[in-house]
């Protein structure tokens, strides 16, 4: 990740460890995902065996890391009071 914005210059970071909080975002996407997959393999294949369940989770959890790693620092950054743009001003 850009320690610095390439377009304006504002510090994407606002403190060392800062982003430590978006494991939990990125937890929070994991189960979403767990519970989508599940319910899917519920209802449209008819309750398949417990390790069709766990092969099918970790594969989709592997396939979306690249995602998830990006878009929990993301949500976690506006969620939590990330830098704001100003301007004319670097941080």
């Amino acid at each position: 990740m850009n320690d610095t914005c390439p377009h304006c210059g504002i510090k994407l970071e606002p403190e060392p460890g800062y982003y430590q909080g978006a494991m939990f975002v990125s937890y929070a996407y994991a189960v979403i995902l767990i519970g989508i997959v599940s319910a899917v393999l519920y209802f449209l294949f008819d309750d398949p065996s417990e390790w069709t369940y766990i092969t099918t989770c970790i594969v989709g959890i592997l396939v979306v890391v690249p995602l998830n790693y990006r878009y929990a620092r993301i949500l976690f950054l506006y969620l939590f009071g990330g830098p704001r743009y100003r301007p004319g001003e670097t941080e």
